[in-house]
């Protein structure tokens, strides 16, 4: 459990936000969609979800593909399963696992609380990407225990 994942959220264009993501020897890297949702905040519930010991699931919208992060909490065990569909609006479209993690808040949660204080620093445009999380819900995810 000691090896933690790494995400970093670039600066969105155009309605597209750069992901980075790193764990061990995966490695992914794309640009999800503001089209249908706002990934970033589906992140913040997900994470503050796993309090109350409930899933969350965070969707990276490709157009017309999809990966998804699912975050459960066991205990002290958090688990993060990616998975990849290619096409989101399709119920019959198969939903293929790409990587399982299983570790503690340190290595799943502390990362993700990072990136999104990292991104909500950033500065860009509302035409670029018209999300935001709010001071008080940045502050909320450090304050917090996981």
């Amino acid at each position: 459990m000691n090896d933690p994942i790494s995400i970093i959220f670039g600066i969105p264009t155009h309605g597209w936000l750069p992901v980075d993501f790193h764990y061990k020897s995966f490695h992914m890297e794309f640009a999800a969609s503001d089209g249908l949702n706002d990934p970033i905040e589906e992140l913040y519930n997900a994470i503050n979800k796993l309090n109350d010991n409930y899933p969350g699931q965070v969707i990276w919208w490709l157009e017309p593909g999809a990966y998804y992060f699912d975050l459960e909490k066991r205990g002290d065990e958090i688990s993060l399963i990616i998975s990849e569909t290619d096409d989101l609006h399709n119920s019959k479209a198969e939903k293929k696992i790409m990587q399982k993690i299983v570790s503690d808040k340190n290595g799943i949660i502390k990362p993700f609380i990072e990136a999104i204080k990292g991104f909500s620093c950033q500065m860009y445009e509302e035409n670029d990407w018209p999300y935001r999380l709010s001071k008080s819900q940045v502050l909320e995810l450090q304050t917090k225990q996981y």
